[in-house]
């Protein structure tokens, strides 16, 4: 019923310490998924029709408590990533070299290529070990870094025009990159990040970004074909087998 429960033995013996413990969170995390979607609901079906009766209330609490055990175990696994993650933007967005002084921005700060590739290691463990649970998680850690974010960019107390393209540049690829794992939760990220960095800049500097705006998309374009080999593992999967792995079954703990 479980093989991937086997698949943790072998880990053990040929992973180091950390890497096992993530494997084994993963594992974990997607044992009491499917225990929840899928073999409870069955046993609960089949004592119902063999017995004649009905356990409501009973099957609520079993799926409650398989609920809140796998809240506890993705929680475990992303909350690392989740700090460093908010480590690495908030050191990035603090740096006094932020932005050019007077020019226009031509590349992402080096915290977004250090976060991006933060999370192209998480997507290659949760793929290799959990598949089911690699959008779930991808979109979590998504909404996240959406926050630290917001977060830092508050701190700065005011944006030049240089600034102000520099942040929008950062946030646009962040954005674009990780499409496919976008919620409504972090397009409100996105929303608010605009919204805090408008908060801290001047009308002439809005009407300049306005002008600037076809020359940034262009450079976007540009740094999204140059990056392509680096983050394809975030491109949309094809084909009916990888959209079923992409589907409900990845549903995150608690959804």
């Amino acid at each position: 019923m479980f093989p991937t429960l086997y698949v943790m033995l072998v880990f053990n013996i040929t992973m180091d310490t950390d890497n096992f413990q993530n494997v084994r969170k993963l594992l974990t995390m997607s044992n009491f998924v499917a225990l929840r979607n899928d073999v409870v609901p069955a046993l609960i079906s089949q004592f119902e029709s063999n017995f004649s009766i009905t356990i409501t209330e009973d099957a609520k609490t079993v799926r409650d408590v398989l609920n809140q055990m796998s809240i506890r175990v993705f929680q475990a696994y992303v909350r690392p990533t989740t700090q460093k993650a908010k480590n690495i933007i908030a050191a990035g967005i603090a740096s006094p070299n932020y932005a050019p002084s007077d020019t226009r921005p031509t590349d992402a700060q080096p915290y977004v290529y250090e976060v991006l590739l933060l999370l192209v290691l998480t997507h290659t463990e949760v793929s290799r070990t959990a598949p089911s649970m690699t959008s779930s998680i991808l979109s979590y850690l998504l909404e996240q870094l959406s926050q630290a974010l917001i977060d830092a960019f508050k701190l700065r107390p005011r944006y030049t025009l240089s600034a102000l393209m520099q942040a929008t540049l950062d946030v646009e690829f962040i954005a674009q990159t990780l499409n496919n794992y976008t919620t409504e939760r972090a397009g409100e990220f996105q929303g608010s990040i605009y919204l805090a960095l408008d908060e801290r800049t001047d009308n002439e500097a809005r009407l300049k970004l306005q002008s600037e705006l076809p020359e940034m998309r262009a450079i976007l374009k540009r740094l999204r074909e140059g990056t392509r080999g680096e983050f394809v593992c975030f491109k949309k999967v094809r084909g009916p087998a990888a959209a079923a792995r992409q589907s409900g079954q990845g549903q995150r703990p608690g959804s």
